[in-house]
């Protein structure tokens, strides 16, 4: 696994709303968050840090180990003319507590150099990026948690649709639309997350779409957060891995029982 640090600082954007569609333009304000210090490769269980991975024929994505090094387990997907290394930091500890997390950059640039970027629409070529660099890091793409924000929630919820047995479970935050139970009907379960001030009504209503669906769901708040904004995200990511962590008990529990005479 080739990783070497980054450090990127005052990262600020604000979206480009000229020749976008509707969806797009309901995308706002991100900052990522500033970037922490670099790894000592020498750690049998790595500092915990986000750090830059070379992905071959693509863009670096950025890495939170799991535990003693591990490729992740999780794959996060930034917004609209975004950069997804501070978001990875904003939640770096629950990251490596539940088995790290991959920071997939958005492949069509949104200024000359390239600093920010969006998504691609096309899930096909966002699926296939992502395996790259999971097999870059010596994982495979299989029962994954996809958190998205913003332009990521719409991908990751098209994902989703698409392959639920691979991107099974999902963590949903600040979404341009409100998330659909039809798409996400064969999925294990989800979290919806909205910020405190932003447009709460749409992950609340698509918490309350899944759950009358009898799709398993959640809705939470990230306390005095904006569109884009992410703070308090250790304590409030933790608890929606952990919501996620607990279905999977059940699941095994109930796979594992006897059967009722």
């Amino acid at each position: 696994m080739n990783i070497s640090a980054v450090a990127i600082t005052g990262l600020s954007l604000a979206v480009l709303a000229a020749g976008c569609g509707k969806e797009e333009r309901a995308l706002a304000q991100e900052r990522p968050e500033q970037a922490a210090p670099a790894m000592d490769p020498r750690a049998v269980d790595p500092p915990l840090v986000a750090t830059e991975m070379a992905v071959p024929g693509d863009l670096p994505a950025f890495v939170v180990t799991g535990r003693g090094g591990a490729c992740p387990r999780m794959v996060f997907l930034h917004g609209m003319c975004g950069h997804g290394l501070g978001y990875v930091q904003a939640f770096q500890g629950a990251a490596r507590e539940h088995g790290g997390v991959l920071g997939l950059q958005g492949d069509v640039p949104c200024g000359g150099d390239g600093v920010f970027s969006k998504y691609s629409p096309d899930p096909e070529a966002q699926d296939r990026r992502i395996r790259n660099a999971l097999a870059a890091c010596g994982g495979e793409a299989e029962d994954l948690v996809v958190i998205g924000y913003s332009q990521g929630a719409y991908i990751a919820e098209r994902l989703a649709e698409r392959w639920p047995e691979r991107y099974a479970r999902l963590v949903l935050l600040g979404a341009p639309t409100t998330p659909s139970a039809a798409r996400l009907r064969n999925i294990r379960g989800a979290v919806m997350i909205s910020g405190e001030l932003d447009a709460k009504y749409r992950m609340k209503e698509g918490a309350g779409g899944l759950m009358a669906a009898k799709i398993p769901a959640v809705y939470r708040e990230m306390p005095g957060a904006r569109h884009g904004e992410m703070p308090d995200a250790e304590r409030v990511m933790d608890e929606a891995l952990d919501w996620l962590d607990a279905l999977d008990a059940l699941d095994a529990l109930d796979a594992n029982a006897p059967p009722r005479p």
